[in-house]
């Protein structure tokens, strides 16, 4: 009894799928290259254009005599987009009656979960935003202290603002900021732990890949032995 498994790959890893596949005791029944090109119409220009009769005695009789300003000519062009398709189809076989073929299986669902690897901490954005408004406002407002001192007379919502401004946007200010710095902070150091981590997966995963691959190998010089 032989069980499938069918695929489409870019052309260019065909060869290195087929090969990755037999390791694990899949032998390829049937490949169909696949090629499509198709054309689709993804916008429409008109350009219109009006030659009119000229101006005089003739012009307007016949403008006149047709009742329009002009013959209208108008020239339509298709935009298009070329669309490919492109790839292989390929169909795969193994026998689930061969000796070997449960600890093969069990091995390739081991090879491609792959290593372990953890997320790293997204790094905290700077709060340049609001630094830009608090920066303009207080501008603003230094400006109008400096009209204040020159002698200009300011009204009581002016002094309100000149006061409130600075004392809200300082403090928020050092709070983002304090924010930031901490977080970035975290975020280094979480960061530097998991990049040590998923080396360490990494190199583990490869010898442990390698040492699949070669038991692997073994197992179907068994299966061949037997046939």
């Amino acid at each position: 009894m032989k069980e499938y498994k069918t695929m489409r790959v870019d052309p260019s890893e065909e060869v290195e799928i087929i090969e990755a596949l037999a390791v694990f005791g899949w032998k390829l029944e049937d490949s169909k290259e696949i090629y499509n090109e198709s054309n689709e119409i993804v916008g429409i220009n008109v350009d219109t254009k009006v030659k009119t009769y000229g101006d005089g005695i003739v012009g307007g009789f016949l403008a006149g005599w047709n009742g329009d300003e002009g013959k209208v000519k108008q020239n339509v062009t298709y935009e298009t987009q070329k669309n490919v398709t492109h790839y292989v189809s390929m169909r795969f076989s193994r026998e689930t009656s061969s000796k070997n073929y449960a600890r093969l299986k069990q091995l390739e669902e081991e090879y491609y979960v792959g290593a372990d690897y953890k997320n790293y901490v997204p790094v905290p954005k700077k709060p340049v935003a609001f630094t830009v408004i608090a920066t303009i406002a207080l501008a603003i407002i230094i400006i109008s202290l400096c009209t204040l001192f020159m002698g200009e007379e300011a009204a009581i919502w002016e002094i309100i603002v000149c006061v409130l401004v600075p004392v809200v946007f300082i403090p928020l200010l050092i709070v983002f900021w304090s924010r930031y710095s901490k977080k970035s902070k975290f975020a280094a150091r979480e960061n530097s732990k998991i990049s040590a981590y998923n080396q360490e997966c990494q190199q583990a995963f490869e010898k442990r890949a390698n040492e699949i691959v070669e038991e692997c190998i073994r197992l179907n010089a068994e299966n061949e032995a037997l046939r």
